[in-house]
């Protein structure tokens, strides 16, 4: 892990082995094997720091540090000085595999950052090497870099939209080794998908958990647009051989396979025969029929299905956690909320309410709720902006109150703590304002994002549930 992170800063910060160990005093050599991973990081690594000072120096560009924040989820305060993001890079470089809670904040914290960032196009693209037969042959990552941004090229010169098929699990290095691929390959992705092309992908969630997280996390911003449905194959796999198929059913497909990990020289076809990428289309429709969905993505658009699914959610029998900023609605005591509406002349805050306060009341003596929120010293508002959770998501709209209503809202929820013994609060001192985590136990999971523009990942696959979980737990016990 240490090495495959090492490596990519490396590539992100544009510099040699030899300039950095000129700067830190070390063997070019030696920083060769620490980013092979042919010498593993020594115990006592005090250089460590000063390495992170220097890729820090030289990750000042745009797209270094868009590039940096994909790769990490270093949020925009750790990036205010060099030396706090020196030591957020020393401390990511650290982490071991084994703490689950890592990957799984970065893919909180990079849907609330990412999930907020507009998406940029360039104007235009320069044209991609068209292929001349109906096949090519290229070779290792580079070759598939290449066969990718013809893929993209030439569904992007297509009249008409379609459903592109996408399927990989083999190693990833071809992405994101190279910085800046990754920033046009998003951006053409993207393309892609604003003008009309939807999408279907199926992950891997049988590899380790904390890759998978790490990979969702990197297809936030392209989750964000609606336009795709990701899925899973929900079995073991013996992990021997992998295999990538991207495929546009009406223009062209990027198919290889290699052994393991190791995709070094591997062949990848890119193919546009009519014939071919008909039969690659019914492969990927019989592996499609195993899967299941990895997760449903709602925006706005959806609301109806969105409330009745977080309802249903909800109603499930199982204990829960809830995370956000501010106190849910339910704890809105009754004269704020007639004030707040009359204030906002929306008159759907009060039937909404009511039936918040419906729902708990009717599961939380069976059932136990532990709330996760902004610690109120915290809180630096006057006023702030309360964001309702869950169902209320998409249609309750948001509500400016003051630093007395907030109070009062406060004071509210500890009333009702004592009042019901399977009702935990805790606060926190480090949660972002605009995302939202609700886990029922074995049942599913929502992470949404709740300022505008409003989106929900409904999440149903077992293993990314209990990863959320038990990173709820460790939140509360920190």
């Amino acid at each position: 892990m240490f090495a495959e992170r090492f490596d990519a800063l490396m590539n992100i910060a544009e510099v040699s082995n030899s300039l950095l160990g000129r700067d830190v005093n070390m063997n070019p050599s030696h920083i060769g094997r620490l980013r092979s991973g042919a010498r593993p990081l020594p115990k006592k690594h005090a250089y460590l720091v000063d390495m992170c000072r220097y890729l820090t120096r030289h990750i000042t560009k745009e797209y270094q540090i868009n590039a940096l924040q994909k790769l990490t989820g270093i949020s925009s305060a750790a990036l205010a000085s060099p030396e706090s993001t020196a030591l957020y890079l020393e401390q990511w470089l650290l982490e071991q595999e084994a703490d689950t809670s890592a990957p799984t904040g970065r893919l909180i914290s990079g849907f609330s950052r990412l999930a907020s960032r507009p998406i940029s196009l360039s104007a235009d693209f320069p044209a991609a090497e068209m292929p001349q037969k109906y096949a090519a042959y290229l070779y290792g990552n580079a070759g598939k870099r290449k066969a990718v941004e013809q893929f993209f090229m030439m569904i992007l010169r297509e009249e008409k939209p379609q459903t592109l098929l996408l399927f990989s699990d083999e190693n990833m290095a071809w992405l994101y080794e190279d910085a800046v691929f990754a920033a046009r390959w998003a951006e053409l992705f993207t393309k892609v998908i604003l003008k009309g092309n939807r999408v279907k992908i199926i992950h891997t969630v049988s590899r380790d958990m904390n890759e998978m997280l790490e990979a969702v996390t990197k297809w936030i911003p392209i989750y964000m647009t609606g336009m795709i449905e990701p899925y899973c194959y929900p079995r073991l796999r013996d992990g021997v051989f992998q295999r990538t198929m991207f495929i546009a059913p009406n223009t062209a497909a990027v198919v290889s396979s290699s052994v393991q990990q190791d995709t070094d020289g591997m062949l990848n076809l890119f193919l546009t025969d009519r014939a071919a990428l008909n039969a690659l289309t019914v492969e990927y429709q019989r592996y499609f029929a195993l899967c299941r969905p990895l997760m449903r993505i709602f925006t706005g658009r959806d609301v109806e299905v969105f409330q009745r699914t977080a309802e249903s959610l909800a109603e499930a029998e199982g204990d829960a956690y809830l995370c956000c900023a501010m106190p849910p609605l339910f704890a809105m005591p009754e004269r704020l909320v007639l004030t707040l509406s009359e204030q906002t002349g929306n008159e759907m805050l009060l039937p909404q309410w009511k039936r918040s306060l419906s729902v708990f009341r009717k599961h939380i003596k069976k059932q136990h709720l532990s709330l996760v929120l902004l610690d109120p010293e915290c809180a630096h508002f006057t006023p702030a902006t309360l964001h309702p959770p869950m169902r209320e998501l998409f249609s309750a709209g948001d509500y400016t109150y003051t630093k007395e209503q907030y109070g009062m809202h406060i004071a509210r929820l500890r009333q009702l703590e004592k009042q019901y013994e399977n009702l935990k609060v805790h606060f926190v001192s480090d949660l972002a304002d605009n995302t939202l985590l609700y886990v029922k136990e074995d049942m599913g999971a929502i992470m949404a994002k709740s300022d505008a523009p409003k989106t929900a990942f409904v999440i149903n696959e077992r293993n990314m549930i209990n990863t959320f979980w038990d990173y709820m737990e460790k939140r509360v016990l920190i």
